[in-house]
Parts: C-alpha cells; structure tokens; sequence
C-alpha cells in the first residue's frame, strides 16, 4: 500500500476506529508544494532523515528523533526532504482531537503553535516508541477485547503528550520569547482556524487584537510577508481544496455555504481567483 492509499484508508475509517498509526511513511513527492489542512490532531515522529515545511507560513526544520504535533486546521506545507526521510503519523479524529484539547492541550497550544517540533535524546525517544507501540495496540484492538479502549487511549495519549512536554520544556528553556509580532500572528491563526466559515473580514481579526485593521495588517506582512486579506483567502482556499478532494459527498453549493459564502457563484469566483480552476475543474484533476 502505497502512502495515498495509506491516508485514504486512514481518513475513510478515522471517525470510527478513533486513531491511526501510519509507519513508514516517506513518499511525499505529489504533495511538495503544496498547502495541507486537516480537522484531525496528527502527530509526526521523524525516525530518520530531514525535511523542510512552512507551518502557518514558518518556516520549520524536522530531523531525526524528533515530534512534531500539528493542531487541527493549521496549514502545513512540504517543501522538501532526505531520501532517508522515514516517519510515523499518529492521526486523531475529530471528536478525539477536541477530547484532547480541552482535556490535555489547552495549555499547550501556544508552543506548539509557534514551533510544532521538539528533538528528543536517543534514550527519550526509546521510550516514546514503547509508548507508541502501546497506543498502536489499543488502536488495533476493538471495544469488545477492551471495553473501556477509549478511556485507554485517552489515557495513553496522556502518556505520549506528557513525555512530548518533558521534551518541549528543555526547548523552551533554550529558545527565546516571542516577539510582539508573533504573539499577534499566533493568534491570528489560532483564531482563523475556529472561525473561518463565518468571518473573512481582517476587521474582526484585528478587533480581536484590539488594533487597528491598518496596523494589524501591517504586522501580519512583516511576520508572513503575506498581507492579512491574502493570508485569510490563501486559509480558505486551503480549506476548499481538502474539502473538494476529502468530501465527495457535498456538492459545490454545499461546500460555498459552509465556507460562509452567500451563493456558490461567489466562491467559484474566489476559488478560480486563487487557483485558475473552478471547483469542478479542480474536484475531477485529483
């Protein structure tokens, strides 16, 4: 099974089966380029080899031993890697991903925001490995053989997310505060992520940060080079794409009203503005 039948398989079963454990995942290059967005919490152990990527338009270096946690609706994208590059994904599901947050990552969410990677020694990332194969186990397993297998993989992520801080303590001890600048690009984000199918307006964002859109705007390019009306329309073309190739089932229409456009003739537009193609064009290429 190659690695897009490896992810269509994952997604077409998340929601039941609540996690999944994809090894060996190296064969990137369809995707290098390319803007990815995803409703699941996913976890990224890196087992060998290196890679480069823009997370929410950062620019992030991943390497050997090290974890990465990418948060639900934020956009990664691959830019390139070793041909050694060999990793596992641990994908959550919707419901499962929100469980965690509110149980687990409220915290959290602000470090891995900013830099989603941490490296662990050899001895650390032995450990997390055993955790892994627990978690693999519970996630293999059915609800009959263990009837509380939820509570369990609760539990275990607990596990995992811990041993994931203990690393990111010692990297925030190394690394330096934020700047002005970040702290209004992270929130922007984070708050873009919630409430994109019903505000496109840089004015609520800005009002958000209790600044002017002006001024506003003006930190967002100097943080992303990208104005903040560009990076919410880029955001929402993201968010078009996944749905068009994830969701079948929807029809254009539906799609436009979900991303909070008036008519689907106004979100062809904006889709054909931002991609060349209009949305049937684009659902039949992939």
């Amino acid at each position: 099974m190659n690695t897009k039948q490896k992810f269509e398989e994952a997604y077409r079963t998340l929601e039941e089966v609540e996690v999944a454990v994809l090894r060996d995942i190296h064969d990137y290059n369809p995707i290098y380029g390319t803007d990815i967005v995803s409703k699941y919490l996913t976890v990224i152990i890196c087992h060998s080899g290196s890679a480069r990527l823009l997370y929410d338009m950062q620019e992030v270096h991943f390497t050997a031993n090290s974890i990465a946690v990418i948060l639900p609706d934020h956009i990664m994208r691959p830019l390139e890697c070793s041909a050694d590059y060999r990793v596992t994904f641990i994908m959550h599901s919707a419901a499962l991903s929100e469980e965690l947050k509110t149980k687990r990552l409220t915290h959290d969410y602000d470090k891995f925001h900013l830099n989603p990677s941490c490296k662990m020694a050899d001895e650390e990332m032995v450990l997390f490995l055993k955790a892994l194969d627990v978690f693999e186990h519970l996630c293999n397993s059915s609800p009959q053989h263990y009837p509380l297998r939820h509570d369990m993989l609760i539990a275990q992520s607990n596990v995992m997310v811990e041993m994931i801080n203990a690393c990111r303590r010692e990297t925030d001890n190394e690394s330096h505060d934020m700047t002005r600048n970040q702290m209004v690009f992270q929130d922007f984000s984070n708050l873009l992520a919630t409430h994109y199918c019903e505000q496109h307006e840089v004015a609520f964002y800005a009002s958000k940060a209790h600044l002017t859109t002006r001024h506003f705007s003006i930190i967002i390019k100097e943080t992303v080079g990208l104005s903040a009306s560009d990076y919410i329309e880029q955001y929402l073309a993201t968010q078009a794409k996944n749905i068009l190739h994830t969701r079948p089932d929807l029809s254009v229409r539906q799609i436009s009203y979900h991303l909070g456009y008036a008519d689907s003739p106004s979100f062809c537009r904006f889709f054909k503005r931002q991609t060349g193609m209009t949305p049937n064009d684009f659902r039949q290429q992939v």
